[in-house]
């Protein structure tokens, strides 16, 4: 037969005693088919866990954030500026190199603009002997990193040679972008090629 063990008043230490309740007596004075005998009593201890402490200063701090930037910090190193090579059309077969710090006019009669430009193109003029080339024949001019070739409305046109691939006409009036390593024909005898200004 189980036996039922019920916890007695607790001790002032909070420990909770536990007796065994003895079996029924029979006759005699005995336990039917136990003999009587001491039971001690068994003290177990209560032992509470300990909840963690809670740490009102973690839950009431902010989530961390990234520092701000100092202003004492040394600045970030930029490249320096870069400065675009100044060309020249150096015309080939003689002394004559035009720089592009502005731009240039090409013709047997090279007259000014009839609107004012800022700043005024220079103005080179071919010899009369070469009738294929007309009053105002090219315009060179160099924009930033760039070079622009300019037929003027010429007779004969312009020829682009560029280093590798087949020859560009150009048609009266249009515009074209070239290399430095491109040579330019204007008319059938003049030639003008590109030359760095800083190698002059």
């Amino acid at each position: 037969m189980a036996s039922i063990i019920e916890p007695e008043s607790e001790p002032a230490d909070e420990d909770t005693v536990l007796r065994e309740r003895p079996p029924a007596l029979g006759a005699g004075g005995a336990a039917a088919g136990h003999p009587v005998a001491d039971l001690e009593d068994t003290v177990i201890g209560l032992i509470q866990p300990h909840a963690p402490a809670h740490d009102r200063s973690v839950l009431s701090s902010p989530a961390p954030t990234a520092p701000l930037p100092s202003h004492d910090a040394p600045p970030e190193p930029t490249e320096p500026e870069r400065t675009p090579t100044i060309w020249a059309a150096h015309i080939r077969g003689t002394d004559v190199t035009i720089p592009l710090d502005r731009p240039a006019i090409i013709g047997r009669h090279p007259s000014a603009a009839r609107i004012d430009e800022i700043p005024q193109p220079r103005r080179v003029q071919i010899p009369a002997a070469h009738r294929d080339v007309s009053s105002r024949h090219a315009r060179i001019e160099q924009l930033g990193d760039t070079l622009v070739v300019t037929d003027l409305g010429s007779t004969n046109g312009i020829d682009v040679h560029w280093s590798e691939g087949p020859v560009r006409r150009l048609r009266p009036g249009e515009t074209s972008v070239v290399l430095p390593d491109a040579v330019v024909a204007i008319g059938d005898a003049v030639v003008v090629e590109f030359v760095a200004a800083a190698t002059l």
